[in-house]
């Protein structure tokens, strides 16, 4: 951290919720941190066990289900971990994993 107005690290953090520089004097405001990521997060996190033993077995069907509740690039995303994952779970013939990881593939596009 350093002080946005003479470049100084010598920064304390104040009481009120301000970091104030050591050297020059100036005040400024902590940053808001938008935290909304780890409600994501978790949000996939549940979808994934919900999902991952669902008799979806298509791209588009888990995408579809997905979609309610995610947008687009974390649904797809998830999608794609919930199909590598069912691979991985199962013993299936080189010719099954490759239709499996393909299809996977296809949920990144």
């Amino acid at each position: 951290m350093s002080c946005p107005k003479c470049g100084s690290r010598e920064v304390a953090l104040l009481p009120s919720n301000e970091f104030l520089c050591r050297r020059c004097g100036h005040r400024w405001a902590i940053p808001h941190v938008d935290y909304t990521w780890i409600e994501t997060d978790i949000k996939k996190a549940k979808l994934f066990e919900k999902y991952i033993d669902a008799p979806a077995e298509s791209c588009e069907e888990l995408l579809a289900q997905l979609m309610k509740e995610l947008d687009e690039k974390n649904a797809r995303l998830l999608a794609a971990k919930i199909l590598i994952q069912r691979a991985e779970r199962r013993k299936l013939s080189k010719a099954e994993l490759a239709r499996l990881y393909s299809d996977a593939e296809r949920c990144f596009q």
